[in-house]
């Protein structure tokens, strides 16, 4: 009797016994699975799953016995004490915000049902998993390259590895946008003895607006470069374009800057359209 087993009624889940929670409520238990209360004498199963009517009235009468003896100390009263065991816990029950519990939880025994065995996972399960893990990866990969583009004007290695992406993709990466750029009716003026003015239209051939680039013209003279000047948007544009940032499509924005350098010091030059 000291180490028997029962079965919940409700689930066929299999639990240990002892003399204690058998006796404490007459047999009332509670499984901890499906919170179903039953008797566990009438569940008791031996290794066969099989047990006598007499062999359970037997066990029931010896329950009761234990019972009775056990309940002997909750009559008792202790010295000078108006009240038994029995009438303090119950009043216990007033002050506690949470019911106590009358029927004791069970334990799983170590003979679980089929049902409950955990499936072991396959080698295609942590494989499929693998494959959707790098996907994502990739994914937040090409999204911080997309997002920062001087990371790839920094690294050429990256900048390959994106512009191949991009090309498996079919999306246009923001150099190939600011390729489609242009800059019309260019001219050089001689402003005064060491200054030389350019002046001209930007024009925005692709299909959305954009930014408004940076200009950088490089000075030659010989087929040598002697300077060269970077160019924001506040420092070409002028008049009431001062303000603005992007240049939509398909619409000319006429820019003028001036450098510190004397017209005849320099016999050629290159401008170039550079993304913000």
């Amino acid at each position: 009797m000291t180490d028997k087993q029962t079965r919940c009624p409700t689930c066929n889940s299999l639990y240990k016994v002892t003399v204690t929670q058998l006796t404490v409520s007459q047999g009332m238990v509670c499984c901890p699975k499906c919170s179903t209360n039953f008797n566990a004498l009438l569940g008791l199963v031996n290794q066969d799953n099989q047990i006598s009517q007499e062999k359970k009235s037997e066990l029931i009468q010896s329950a009761y016995i234990a019972e009775m003896s056990i309940l002997d100390i909750f009559r008792r009263k202790t010295e000078n004490s108006n009240i038994d065991l029995r009438t303090y816990l119950n009043s216990l029950n007033q002050f506690n915000s949470e019911p106590l519990q009358n029927i004791p939880a069970l334990h799983l025994s170590s003979q679980t049902t089929s049902s409950s065995k955990k499936k072991h996972k396959t080698v295609k399960y942590y494989a499929i998993w693998s494959v959707v893990n790098l996907i994502l990866l990739s994914i937040l990969f090409f999204q911080i390259l997309w997002f920062n583009p001087k990371l790839t004007d920094q690294y050429a290695t990256l900048n390959t590895l994106f512009t191949k992406t991009c090309a498996i993709l079919s999306c246009d990466t923001i150099d190939q946008r600011y390729s489609q750029m242009a800059v019309e009716r260019l001219k050089v003026e001689k402003v005064g003895k060491n200054q030389t003015a350019f002046s001209g239209t930007l024009i925005n051939n692709y299909e959305k607006s954009l930014a408004l680039p940076i200009i950088k013209i490089t000075l030659k003279n010989e087929d040598k470069n002697i300077a060269s000047y970077t160019l924001t948007s506040s420092q070409y544009l002028n008049g009431g374009l001062s303000g603005i940032s992007r240049i939509p499509t398909t619409r000319p924005y006429r820019f003028k800057f001036t450098i510190n350098q004397p017209r005849n010091s320099f016999n050629d030059y290159n401008l170039e359209i550079i993304h913000p």
